[in-house]
């Protein structure tokens, strides 16, 4: 059964603003995303069921979570990796606890 792919404005003006090359390669990743919301190549993300992220071309980055209930792949970002990019999109490594 396919996932229904949902995604803002946002999303869609950085997808349309990459560079040819990478715009090619993340288009094709996020149509495969509605067969499979789970691709090999793809990580979860630390600490945050659900969520994931796909390494493209020249350290750019493609984001998403699956709603398995409703059979949705939310589309949260793609492109360049900032160094701060899982913090903007509230997705942090949870700090370490100190013994107290």
């Amino acid at each position: 059964m396919a996932y229904r792919l949902r995604f803002d404005r946002r999303f869609r003006q950085h997808l349309d603003g990459l560079p040819g090359d990478i715009k090619s390669v993340a288009r094709r990743a996020v149509a495969d995303l509605a067969l499979e919301p789970r691709p090999r190549r793809a990580k979860q993300l630390d600490g945050h069921p659900g969520y994931y992220r796909l390494w493209l071309p020249r350290d750019h980055r493609l984001v998403w979570s699956v709603l398995e209930d409703e059979q949705i792949v939310d589309l949260l970002y793609v492109g360049p990796k900032a160094p701060d990019l899982y913090e903007r999109l509230g997705l942090g490594r949870s700090a370490p606890r100190n013994g107290g």
